[in-house]
């Protein structure tokens, strides 16, 4: 609470500052952005009957944004908890997605600021794409709604924990209900998203679609200014990376001292110097990663560049032990992305009629959002217990997160093998308007598994398993997972573009603007083989950092 002032920056006064009153603002907040990013979804949609784009130009572009919006989260989180606070980093750079979405939503309405209006549907429409200043325009757009969603990812849900005194055992369980609330707000406004911004833009126009989700983030920031006066306001205090960065710094500066004297690391005389003895956990030396205990050497400098401690030694350990499962859980996300760009405009090649009503393809990704909704309220009451009860043991925890996240890839392999099939019998239909899109169904409600439980596995994981004064990391690695698995996509997409053409008739297997000359069935069962892959890897790297945990 020293940390805590209130909007004046004066000391804050429990009883009228924080709470629960104060994250009701924050709720609609939530609610608003998570409508417009399962909006987003749709975006290849935009790309292609708008702009004209190729379907492998538009799911580059779309998995290029998608993966800038999860690192410039990083970014966002360092920046807020250093230098500007978390409040200002949501209402300083919300208002750049206000301005991004009103720029696109201004392009899309004016004819003269994107190409002719072509027929993308028909194989040899000789269309115009998108280029010039016109390309630079919409870039524009995109990286202003990735700066501002990207500062307002992180900062929402840690700025709605800062309201709860978490040293205080009853506001201790109200901050849970609150993380507890705010997923059920997000699955709320994921769904609205999807079912009515999605609709609005597939049928009357995506200048009217970009417009209403510019209107959507403009109401929830001034929704949630409005609390200004009650909430608590945490004092920027430094970024985790800082400490990690310190210790790598200070090893590589004592490098050339080959011998570590045990007398001289951690020298007592430094005792009452150092703040990590009285704030926080005491960590003990370990012998892992030996080159690191450099940093601790006592050499009669005691800045933070120049000497750390034994502790944040091996606080930065704990972070670079956590790397491989960090690298190889993003080769288990590879189809994340890829079906929230490919699913939806390959749906729309179907009959998309369910008992005589026209449905916006995109609004099946409301499937996904409904079954992680289920696996929220269920996910305490029955998986936890059941989990915990197979894998009991000293390190049941640590087993337990690794091992959701390890079922959550399987499903994402089987959703990818389902995808193929469905293709499969796509192509094969001799109209594919004879096929529901129904047919697409099983593949959204494996993502939707695989989405909840590698997610929280993983969050679970890292927040676990970090020590206390870099525990805030934990979000932000998940945040690099998918953030990287989703700029990755973009580079697969290019590659197997790029290779298929070689020999035969020239044409890649996602070359052209229509899916009737795609080889998507091809396409999904190449990520298949990748996803068990990288399943594999992903196990070896888990159960050795099982066993590294066994022998300490």
């Amino acid at each position: 609470m020293e940390e805590m002032v209130d909007w004046r920056g004066n000391q804050v006064n429990p009883k009228r500052h924080g709470g629960v009153r104060a994250t009701l603002f924050l709720y609609l907040l939530v609610v608003v952005r998570s409508s417009v990013n399962a909006a987003n979804t749709n975006l290849v949609g935009f790309f292609r009957s708008t702009h004209n784009m190729t379907i492998a130009r538009s799911v580059i572009l779309s998995t290029n944004f998608g993966g800038a919006t999860w690192i410039l989260s990083i970014v966002g989180s360092f920046v807020a908890d250093s230098y500007v606070g978390r409040f200002k980093a949501i209402f300083f750079f919300g208002p750049f997605e206000v301005l991004g979405y009103g720029l696109l939503a201004f392009q899309a309405h004016h004819s003269s600021l994107h190409p002719p209006q072509c027929n993308i549907k028909q194989n040899n429409a000789n269309c115009e794409s998108l280029q010039g200043w016109k390309t630079l325009l919409l870039y524009l757009g995109l990286f202003m709604v990735a700066i501002g969603e990207g500062f307002m990812r992180p900062s929402t849900p840690a700025f709605g924990s800062d309201q709860f005194d978490t040293n205080d055992p009853p506001q201790m369980k109200q901050n849970i209900r609150f993380f507890d609330f705010a997923a059920f707000a997000t699955c709320f406004g994921a769904t609205f998203g999807l079912v009515l911004l999605v609709w609005a833009q597939s049928f009357k126009g995506w200048n009217l679609g970009l417009g209403v989700c510019a209107l959507f983030v403009l109401s929830g920031l001034l929704l949630g200014a409005f609390g200004s006066p009650f909430y608590r306001y945490r004092l920027p205090c430094g970024s985790p990376l800082t400490r990690i960065l310190q210790v790598i710094v200070v090893a590589f500066k004592k490098r050339k001292i080959h011998v570590v004297p045990e007398k001289d690391v951690e020298d007592p005389e430094l005792s009452d110097l150092s703040t990590d003895t009285n704030d926080g956990e005491t960590l003990s030396h370990t012998k892992d990663l030996r080159f690191l205990d450099k940093a601790s050497i006592y050499t009669g400098d005691t800045s933070a560049w120049s000497y750390c401690s034994i502790s944040q030694v091996e606080e930065t350990k704990s972070f670079l032990k956590m790397l491989p499962i960090l690298f190889s859980s993003v080769l288990c996300y590879f189809p994340f992305a890829l079906f929230f760009t490919l699913t939806a405009p390959v749906a729309a090649t179907m009959n998309t009629h369910l008992r005589g009503v026209r449905i916006a393809p995109a609004s099946l990704y409301a499937v996904s959002v409904i079954i992680q909704w289920i696996i929220l309220v269920l996910y305490n009451r029955v998986i936890t217990p059941l989990v915990a009860r197979c894998t009991s043991s000293k390190y049941s925890n640590v087993t337990s997160h690794l091992v959701r996240a390890g079922v959550g890839f399987v499903f994402a392999m089987l959703a990818t093998i389902v995808a193929a099939l469905v293709e499969r019998k796509r192509r094969m239909a001799t109209d594919p308007k004879t096929l529901s899109f129904l047919w697409m169904l099983p593949q959204f409600i494996l993502i939707g598994l695989m989405e909840v439980t590698s997610f929280v596995g993983l969050m679970e994981f890292f927040s676990n398993q970090l020590p206390e004064r870099i525990r805030s990391l934990g979000s932000s690695m998940v945040f690099c997972i998918v953030g990287l698995s989703v700029w990755l996509d973009g580079a697969i997409v290019a590659v197997v573009s790029r290779v298929t053409k070689i020999g035969g008739d020239g044409i890649g297997w996602l070359d052209g603007r229509t899916f009737d000359t795609t080889r998507l069935d091809l396409f999904y069962g190449m990520l298949s083989v990748l996803e068990f892959v990288a399943l594999l890897n992903f196990s070896f790297w888990a159960r050795k950092y099982l066993q590294g945990q066994r022998s300490q």
